[in-house]
């Protein structure tokens, strides 16, 4: 979940090295025409205020840097490093700051033909895809680590390994002729990245082959690349492994292969000139069902299991592919079409990219509008870029709080804002709406109230808190990993590269902790989370429980690493989850640990292993997972069952296997409230509605929540439409909460923080309802809702409640039922006569059927002293009963009431309706006199 939220950074490319040289003064040594390998080793960071005459003056021998254009980009997997290729250099950046590391030029050659595509090897996803480069120059071991290795595919078959080695000596320093002193920002604490390039192999495919076309990275195991007539899959040293032909695949051997994507496990997807995408699983090529939509980009995400595909006609098509070895579900699932946020149809989409999460999915089109979708295709936000020539790729930078639209001789950086709930397992619990970009946490008060317009949504009270995250810790822990709000939205507590920092909302004071050393020891890698007052962290194999956390934020006081109580689970923690006292750690070794906390005053905290669930058996997808609940079970020992959120599946898993729930989950949140008989409910957003799943207190006592069963009492379901997207239950509001940017934002427009509106939507009518819809509900929706009658907004969700239920043709019962409900509250006549206001008339024989009748109706709201309500009440006597002789006698009656209590108001309204309705002036007369006799 990622929102815009500042203004467009236009950035510069610098393809070419400054002509004034280091010394800035127009005297120094001129560029070399034709050197091989140039790396920017020394120099001055020039002014911003560079002319584009300057970045264009020619040298002997040489190009302008105009001639040059980027025609291939590649993000590195850490987010912190871009490469880029022309015909004849292989060039790379640094993502934040921006900033040209280094560049290779190669002599122009007709046997090596020009350069064509260029990839990062791709390691192996032990850390669930997130970035895992500690950005120093050596690592635990004290060998020199280098930043990646990058395959250049040259268009006659020959293919470069080039090294993004790490330089012992800084590639760029700052010179001021006085002292100077400056705040480092985010990840500014080391400087610019000490690296290079370096061509170390060279490989060359089997003669044969035919001219080379791409490449792309088919994961651990090798890359892909392909020529007119093969598909080679090869091994990271450059062993041909497998062969495939083009026609193969496509059927056709004119067929050209345009795009490729590694699928995992679950094969390879391959993009052809015709705008048909195939996918090869198992061997088996299977073309993808498009209709008459044509292809021209898609990208994969492996942490969701979706394939994005963008079409000619500006639609963007989303595919959920499923692995082997799901059994049934195994395959390709495709989602609706996502259209939102297009300027018009036919806005071709050129570029897409995933982030590094999976969570969201950025679109490119032509036009200059880039949408940015989750993972199911609901449109989050659209912007509007403005540079000249077509994006060629985008790509989301470390900590997925840039996104870099890419052209061929211009690039521009969106400012990001991200949700809490998309850093590791933290979306489980979401309670409260939490925010966070590159130094800053943004939380939300909470407060709302009933909105004017009488609607379904609820309208926001307060704004946003924004804590400053201090540049001590973001400079060097850049980018945050991890975000948790406490359960009372006072404190907050972050977790970047190393480190852990615990900050208060409203005082904005920070408590860090002591030493370098002890940052480097607490490497939150498995989740951070609140356990009351207590931070608890994973780090590796050991969960890190920091007592009384949030009781010192107020002074400003610095963690105590060396009080804190370290926990050796056995195995690397992967997800975390807090129930109550109890905390639920998944590890790698698909075992699932029960950790109690219990502390007392101060920073005494005891931690206990109480048992371990072996849940080999589910297969548990580790690489794709994102939440881990305790599915409510009377014993975890017993009959332990975990729900648990994969990529874009929802299930239900225990030691013998799993169950699935949902096969579209984006979003899942489980509020554990317990109110009435209601024992907890399960949230889940598929791209379009938020499910529920209802769990009573009978299905919790005996383990059959979530569980398929013959009574169908154990899957109490509803659908609730948002008009925004959900990241939060607010279950004691019985609320959904969410963000709503639904603009087109301009780049040139926008100047500072644009606006994150919150909305929300009251869920405690649908889940009414839904209760009521079975007879064996009654009971347990009247005191579900006696729980929310202390809110002011009760009576307006009863009336919408009511509303729906005579709306609904064909289920008098249901009315019957929910009028029964409603006449245990106090507010029950408000609510049936605003609800009649706002109906239409033909449905009120039907609502005062159930209540006795609009005359019986009329006479208790007389004899409880409602003078209002029964005023509101008589134009529903004269439309069900307009000849009725006792309609004059009500209004007689309610009229010498209002007189008694000298209601003036009153007793205007109650003439005017008279007069509008009176059938003679003899009865307008009468009521005239009994007036004067009363004043």
């Amino acid at each position: 979940m990622y929102w815009r939220i500042n203004c467009a950074e236009h950035l510069l490319l610098l393809l070419e090295p400054d002509a004034e040289g280091s010394g800035g003064g127009g005297g120094g040594p001129r560029r070399l025409g034709r050197q091989r390998s140039v790396t920017y080793s020394e120099g001055r960071v020039g002014s911003t205020a560079r002319t584009a005459a300057a970045s264009t003056a020619k040298d002997d021998g040489a190009g302008s840097a105009a001639d040059v254009r980027i025609i291939r980009w590649s993000c590195a997997p850490s987010g912190h490093l871009l490469a880029g290729i022309s015909a004849q250099g292989v060039y790379l950046w640094q993502m934040r700051p921006f900033m040209l590391l280094s560049k290779l030029e190669y002599e122009a050659n007709e046997e090596l033909g020009q350069m064509v595509d260029v990839i990062w090897q791709a390691g192996d996803d032990d850390d669930n895809g997130r970035d895992d480069d500690d950005d120093h120059d050596n690592d635990n071991t004290g060998r020199n680590k280098d930043y990646g290795t990058l395959f250049v595919l040259l268009s006659s078959g020959y293919i470069y390994e080039i090294a993004v080695y790490r330089r012992s000596a800084a590639v760029l320093e700052y010179r001021f002729e006085t002292q100077h002193y400056w705040a480092r920002g985010a990840g500014e604490e080391d400087g610019l990245r000490r690296a290079g390039l370096a061509q170390r192999r060279t490989y060359r495919l089997a003669p044969g082959s035919g001219p080379a076309v791409c490449a792309a990275a088919g994961g651990a195991q090798g890359a892909l690349v392909a020529t007119r007539t093969h598909v080679i899959r090869l091994a990271w040293s450059g062993v041909v492994e497998a062969s495939t032909s083009v026609s193969a695949i496509h059927g056709s051997p004119l067929a050209q292969v345009r795009q490729m994507a590694g699928l995992g496990a679950a094969g390879e997807a391959y993009l052809f000139g015709d705008g048909s995408v195939h996918v090869v699983r198992a061997g088996t090529a299977q073309r993808v069902a498009t209709g008459e939509k044509r292809i021209v980009c898609m990208a994969y995400s492996a942490r969701s299991g979706v394939l994005a595909m963008g079409a000619d006609s500006g639609d963007v098509l989303l595919l959920i592919v499923s692995d082997a070895d799901d059994g049934d579900d195994a395959g390709l699932q495709p989602v609706a079409e996502a259209t939102e946020g297009s300027e018009r149809a036919g806005d071709v989409v050129t570029a897409l990219a995933w982030t590094a999460d999976g969570a969201a999915v950025a679109c490119a089109h032509a036009s200059g509008h880039v949408v940015v979708r989750s993972a199911l295709g609901y449109a989050l936000n659209t912007s509007r870029v403005r540079q000249a020539g077509a994006t060629l790729a985008l790509c989301w930078g470390a900590g997925g709080t840039r996104l870099f639209v890419l052209g061929d001789t211009a690039a521009t950086a969106l400012a990001f804002a991200r949700a809490a709930v998309g850093t590791g397992v933290g979306e489980g619990t979401a309670a409260r709406v939490c925010v966070f970009t590159d130094d800053k946490v943004l939380v939300h008060d909470g407060a709302f109230t009933t909105s004017d317009g009488g609607g379904a949504d609820a309208a926001a009270g307060l704004q946003w808190q924004a804590v400053q995250v201090p540049a001590e810790y973001v400079a060097g822990a850049w980018p945050l990993r991890f975000v948790a709000v406490s359960g009372d939205g006072r404190h907050v507590a972050v977790a970047g590269r190393r480190g852990v920092a615990v900050g208060g909302v409203r005082s904005g004071r920070w408590r860090l902790l002591r030493t370098r050393e002890q940052e480097d020891e607490v490497r939150v890698r498995g989740g951070l989370l609140w356990l009351g007052d207590h931070v608890v962290a994973a780090c590796g194999s050991h969960v890190v429980v920091f007592a009384g956390a949030a009781g010192g934020s107020g002074n400003g006081g610095a963690l105590d690493g060396d009080a804190a109580q370290h926990v050796d689970v056995g195995a690397r923690v992967v997800a975390m989850s807090a129930h109550d006292a109890l905390l639920l750690v998944v590890c790698a070794d698909a075992r699932v640990r029960q950790l109690g906390v219990f502390g007392g005053d101060g920073n005494a905290v005891a931690v206990g292993v109480r048992g371990v669930v072996d849940l080999g058996g589910a297969r548990l997808q580790l690489a794709r997972l994102r939440s881990v609940q305790w599915v409510p079970s009377a014993q975890f020992a017993r009959a332990p069952a975990l729900l648990v959120h994969e990529g874009t599946r929802l299930r239900v898993v225990d030691s013998t296997g799993g169950r699935v729930v949902s096969a579209r989950a984006e979003l899942t949140v489980t509020s554990g409230v317990h109110f009435g008989n209601m024992h907890s409910t399960v949230w889940w957003f598929d791209g379009r509605q938020l499910h529920a799943a209802l769990v009573s207190l009978e299905d919790f006592m005996e383990g059959s929540a979530l569980r398929c069963g013959s009574d169908g009492r154990q899957q109490r379901r509803l659908a609730v439409q948002p008009s925004f997207y959900p990241v939060a239950i607010a279950a004691a509001l019985g609320m959904a909460v969410g963000i709503d940017q639904d603009w087109a934002l301009d780049d040139a427009a926008a100047v500072g923080l644009a606006q994150l509106p919150v909305r929300a939507k009251l869920y405690l009518p649908s889940v009414l309802a839904r209760m009521l819809s079975d007879s064996s509900g009654e009971h347990d929706a009247l005191l579900y809702a006696a729980c929310f009658e202390h809110l002011a907004f009760f009576a307006h969700a009863m009336e919408i409640l009511l509303h729906e239920a005579v709306e609904e043709d064909g289920t008098p019962e249901l009315l019957r039922r929910v009028v029964a409900m409603l006449g245990n509250f106090a507010a029950f006549p408000e609510i049936v006569v605003h609800c009649a206001r706002k109906t239409e008339a033909a449905s009120w024989p039907a609502l005062f059927a159930c209540v006795g009748g609009p005359e019986r109706f009329f006479r208790r709201c007389l004899s409880d002293g409602r003078l209002q309500t029964a005023t509101q009440c008589l134009i529903i006597l004269h439309t069900l009963a307009p000849k009725s002789a006792a309609t004059e006698q009500h209004v007689l009656m309610l009229l010498a009431r209002a007189v008694d209590q000298r209601c003036r108001t009153l007793c205007v309204e109650i003439l005017r309706f008279v007069r509008m309705t009176a059938a003679s002036d003899a009865a307008m007369g009468r009521l005239l006199g009994r007036l004067e006799q009363g004043v």
